[in-house]
């Protein structure tokens, strides 16, 4: 469906920056309805509102044109898909890789269904109330708008129509009292100037009478014109107040629409990752040799005996001693040419490597407490803290956009950090080069001090982390000097994770 509007020139900026300096569109009134809102003199109120539907129209259309051509990509990824599921390859395999290579066509050939599913679900879902909208805003603006614009401008019209008629009028009062004034100095053009005054003195009635019947008839107007105003701010702001409603519902079930497929991708490529797990090379091959070897007996040369002729027998025939062969078990030592496998080892006790090579002093304290129960549960003491590593984030959970929150349940562990070399600092570092930094952490929640070495922190503070014994309690100092104590150093382990 072609729509035409107008330019994508902001009208209503145009308007604003044209009202005249000192005029106050709201004059401070406490209302926030149209109908209250968008009067004033000058007209501005009108012209900005009329500006205002213009450019929400223009909104909605291009956010149709945005669904169109997002379902379109869905449609186009999703044939392409389809067509690299029945890309035929692996046949020739056995074992657990061709149960992964089944499964790869088969995950992929799911993921087509969902990114297709998606392509429907845009056109059906967003698309189409968008385009219901959109023709809603149209009607609105030929049936409802267009009249009241017209109504507008014949009461611009009539307003200019009173101000020339009191110019004229007030013209040709001033022209009377300027004669007026000359006839009693006696000039020398005396009777020239009698002249006109007589003429001024018939003309004024008139234009008097055309002033008083132009505003009589702005008059008459303006009632017809302030009720038919006020309907259409009231329709106005319901137009408005629907419109946001329907953007807010449409861009969150996109957000929800893409994240299902996300969702759905993640879990294909879990199921992919699943049958990867159960391939092992060794087991593999092993189980190629056991179900397609052909053994290990490695023949030997046939030996060469001579044929002896019986020269009794009238047979012509001769007959040929069997052939002897032998073999032998082939035990052969394997001389592989693969390089052999890089297996990273960890530091001494597991502890974190400075930069330079160097292992952090340890912080230890025997007073220290068992580690928080008011969120995640304590780590046993006297047992080594596992090394953040990285983990799959936990597929979104969909929940009502006006919803709140939940907190985490005392006894709920925090989501892990993830692996990987830390980012760079932030800007603030703290400064004490007796303790070497060892990387940093970002606080996922809030913390309270319960004795005199341990420091207090919110969710989402930085810490910068000295030391980490075994027993699940840091050492660190927050980034933030203002809230940074000095001899609180030590904070729990599982209430943080890798920045």
């Amino acid at each position: 469906m072609a729509v035409r509007l107008q330019s994508s020139t902001s009208s209503l900026a145009k308007y604003a920056s044209a009202k005249s300096p000192g005029v106050d569109l709201y004059n401070g009134s406490k209302s926030r309805d149209f109908c209250n809102s968008f009067w004033g003199t000058g007209d501005y109120g009108a012209n900005i509102l009329f500006a205002r539907m213009r450019g929400a129209a223009r909104t909605t259309d291009g956010m149709r044109n945005f669904w169109k051509e997002r379902a379109q990509i869905e449609e186009e990824y999703a044939k392409k898909l389809l067509d690299l599921s029945r890309m035929v390859f692996g046949k020739d395999e056995v074992g657990e890789l061709r149960n992964a290579l089944d499964t790869l066509h088969s995950e992929t050939e799911k993921m087509a269904k969902a990114h297709m599913d998606l392509s429907e679900q845009l056109r059906t879902d967003l698309e189409e109330p968008t385009v219901a909208l959109l023709n809603k805003q149209l009607e609105h603006r030929k049936v409802v708008q267009s009249p009241v614009e017209r109504r507008f401008k014949a009461k611009q019209s009539q307003e200019s129509y009173v101000v020339k008629a009191r110019e004229k009028y007030e013209g040709d009062r001033l022209r009377i009292a300027s004669y007026t004034k000359l006839i009693e100095q006696q000039g020398p053009e005396l009777e020239r100037i009698r002249q006109k005054l007589r003429r001024a003195e018939q003309t004024v009635g008139a234009n008097e009478k055309d002033y008083e019947n132009f505003c009589k008839a702005l008059g008459d107007m303006l009632p017809a014109w302030e009720s038919d105003w006020k309907d259409f701010c009231d329709s106005c702001q319901d137009m408005e107040e629907e419109r946001l409603d329907f953007m807010k519902d449409n861009l969150w079930a996109y957000a929800n629409a893409v994240s299902v497929v996300c969702v759905a991708d993640d879990v294909s490529c879990e199921a992919i990752r699943t049958v990867l797990d159960q391939l092992e090379t060794e087991r593999d091959i092993e189980s190629f040799v056991q179900e397609y070897g052909t053994g290990n007996s490695l023949p030997n040369a046939p030996e060469a005996r001579p044929i002896e002729h019986n020269p009794s027998s009238s047979s012509t025939s001769l007959h040929l001693p069997p052939l002897v062969t032998s073999s032998r078990q082939a035990k052969f030592a394997r001389k592989s040419r693969r390089p052999p496998p890089t297996v990273s080892q960890p530091p001494e006790e597991d502890q974190p490597v400075n930069k330079n090579g160097t292992s952090p002093p340890v912080i230890d304290n025997p007073t220290k407490p068992p580690l928080p129960t008011q969120s995640p549960p304590p780590v046993s003491p006297k047992v080594p803290v596992p090394p953040l590593v990285e983990t799959t984030p936990p597929p979104p959970v969909f929940v009502d956009r006006n919803s709140k929150p939940m907190p985490p349940h005392p006894n709920q562990a925090p989501h892990p950090g993830t692996a990987g070399p830390p980012h760079p600092p932030p800007e603030q570092q703290p400064e004490d080069p007796g303790r070497p930094i060892l990387f940093y952490v970002e606080a996922l929640y809030d913390y309270t001090a319960t004795i005199d070495e341990e420091f207090s922190f919110q969710a989402g503070d930085i810490i910068a982390v000295t030391a980490t014994p075994d027993d699940g309690w840091w050492s660190g100092e927050l980034l933030d000097e203002n809230r940074r104590v000095e001899g609180r150093h030590v904070f729990p382990s599982n209430f943080v994770r890798l920045f």
